[in-house]
Parts: structure tokens; sequence; C-alpha cells
């Protein structure tokens, strides 16, 4: 029944799990009592620029709303359901907590507002995304901007060109990659606009080759490829590839692979070199560090799109989003930070929200200083 469903899988009963259809989908996937079906975002969602964790609220294995999330949640549900050990997310936690703090102008605690705050730009948001738009890419105004949280598959597919014909790729493949993800941006966004993030997306290069690299190889450990339908269908449906035959990788991957991993990446050779590159693209990078208020961090408005869901028929019967329903409200729920529903046409009050927010953290932040001094 299943012969179809899992074409790159030999052995089903090699996995940890049985195979269960999911509902309605048509779709099978390894299955124990801890694995939960996709279900697509409303339009009420909160989703972050991030496909890790949206596949996560995706499944439910954070809250689907995406709101409210503590740390803990997160930890648990990373560690169980994508087999990354607390030590690889505990930077990116760190900072998704700033910029919690930072956008809605008070302590978060340990509950995470909303996902969708994360698309604060140049913070845990950064530019030449794999997936993604810069925040001010192609447009023609320096006060314009775009979505720049949401999936782009015209972004992606700048990625996937550069892999066009193979099954798995390597450090070498990832570095022309990251290479040409940084080449496109630093031409299409606007002037003065592209910041260079080598050290963020060191990381995630490290977590892709942690996540979805090809555990059936005999040497994956050593020499990791990553598995492109894999990664392909986790970044475009914002879902994990059960029905491919992935599981969560076991044990746990740490930080010392992920790190491994990114510094291979960079010192691969690439056969062929992009223009338009930013200074210090090629070779070895800084460290990625935590956020911290004393940065030069602006506040900007965020794009109030509703949750993406894939929905070209073009991605076949595997897609799970084909049937899911179309947003049909012309609100946005949200406003900076998040918590208050507007029209998307409001952006006026938007920005005056945006800056009442920044200059009551900075008037607090210079009561503060002079308190210390």
């Amino acid at each position: 029944m299943f012969s179809k469903v899992l074409p790159f899988v030999g052995a089903v009963a090699a996995l940890p799990h049985s195979v269960r259809q999911e509902p309605g989908s048509g779709i099978g996937y390894p299955y124990d009592n801890n694995t939960l079906p996709y279900v697509a975002p409303g339009p009420t969602d909160s989703r972050a620029p991030c496909p890790a964790l949206n596949a996560l609220a995706n499944h439910g294995y954070i809250p689907h709303d995406g709101r409210a999330i503590s740390r803990e949640t997160l930890q648990n549900a990373f560690l169980n359901h994508m087999g990354i050990a607390n030590s690889v997310i505990e930077l990116a936690l760190t900072n998704a907590f700033v910029v919690c703090e930072y956008v809605t102008g008070s302590d978060c605690g340990d509950s995470l507002v909303n996902l969708t705050l994360l698309a604060e730009p140049h913070a845990f948001e950064h530019d030449h995304s794999f997936s993604r738009k810069d925040y001010k890419q192609g447009v023609a105004n320096s006060n314009d901007f775009i979505d720049n949280r949401n999936f782009d598959a015209e972004t992606f597919q700048t990625s996937l060109d550069v892999v066009a014909g193979k099954t798995h790729f390597d450090y070498a493949d990832m570095n022309e990659i990251r290479l040409q993800r940084e080449s496109l941006s630093n031409e299409l966004d606007f002037p003065g606009w592209f910041t260079e993030s080598k050290p963020i997306q060191n990381v995630e290069s490290g977590f892709i080759f942690a996540l979805v690299s090809d555990f059936n190889l005999p040497d994956n450990d050593e020499n990791p490829l990553v598995r492109i339908d894999w990664w392909k269908y986790w970044f475009t449906n914002e879902s994990f590839p059960y029905h491919l035959g992935w599981h969560p990788p076991s044990p746990a991957r740490e930080i010392e692979f992920v790190t491994s991993a990114s510094s291979a990446v960079l010192a691969a050779s690439v056969t062929s070199t992009p223009s338009s590159l930013p200074s210090g693209a090629i070779g070895p990078g800084a460290e990625a560090v935590p956020l911290s208020f004393a940065s030069t961090m602006t506040p900007f408005l965020l794009a109030t799109n509703a949750p993406y869901y894939a929905q070209d028929p073009t991605l076949g019967p595997n897609d799970k989003r084909e049937a899911a329903p179309a947003a049909t409200t012309s609100m946005a729920v949200f406003k900076n930070p998040y918590l208050e529903a507007i029209g998307t046409q409001d952006i006026k009050n938007q920005q005056a929200y945006v800056s009442s927010k920044a200059a009551a953290m900075a008037s607090a932040m210079a009561a503060n200083k002079a308190r210390n001094l």
C-alpha cells in the first residue's frame, strides 16, 4: 500500500516507527504515539521567518496559533520532534527572547509572545535567507518594504537551482548555495540595506545538515549528505517529510555536529563564485553571538501578510496543503507587537505604535543608565 509513498526507503521496518495513513490526505508517514499530523495555519495564526518553528507549530508540537510559547515547550519540541538538542538552539532562543522584549517593549519572561515578531529585520531575521525575501528587496523607495516572514518559492528555487539534478548535496554544494543567496540579495536589495549575516546563516547551514542529512547512508555522521527531497519538502510545506522516510535523528544532534558542519561548509572549495559578493563572503566567518539592546537595533514595521501554506499543484500529491482553506480575511490580526487587530491598510497607526514603543524603551534605557552612573 505504501510502496509508492516511501520510494527512497528500502525497509520501513528499519525505522523506529510503524507507518500510518494521515486521515484524508492519502499520505503515509512513520508514526509513533508522539507524532501529530500537519494542520495548515489559519489566517489568524502567527508564524515566523523560520521553517523549523513553523513546522513545529503546523504539527502542534508547539501551540498551533503560534502564541504564548514557553522556552521549555520550544526546547522539548526541538528535542523530541526534530532530534535537535538544547545545545543547538540555546543561542537562537536567547536571541528570540531578546527580540521579543525589544519589539513588545517589556520583558517577555519565559513566554514568547508570538512567532511573527521574530520577523523584525536584522535581528533574529536576516538578509540572504535560503527561502525568504529580504525586507527591502526590490523596493523602489527607502520607506517601502515587503514580506520578509513567509516562505517565498522564487527565493528558495534560487537555492535549489545550485543543486539541480542531484538527489543529495555536500558541504561544497551548500557553500555555493550560500554564496548564491548572498550575491542575489546584495544585488536586489535597496541600496544601503543589505547586511551580511554570515554567522547566523552558517548555523542554519549546519542545522540543515543536522536535520535532513540522509541517515540511510553508511557514512552519514562523518560525511553527511543532505537529502534534497527532505529539505525541499520541509521548507516548501513547513511540515516534516515523514512520508518520505524521514524521522528525527537519533541520538539527537548536539551543537558540536552543527558547528563542525558549518565550519566544513565555509572551508569547502566551490567550483564557481557568483559576482556581486559582499566583502568577506568567502572564507571563515565570525561566531554567532547573543543579541543585545546595546546593539544598534532599529524598529521597523513588520509585514502583516497572512501565514503561508503551499498551494502550488506542481508540488504533486505529497503536498499536504493543497486542500487547505485560503485566507479570506482582509484584517491583519496583529500589529507590532502583534497584540491588536488592525486593517492591513492602517500602516500609519502601526508606524506610530512602533515609534512610541521605541521612544519609551530609549527613555527607560537612558534612565537606567543614569541610575548606574
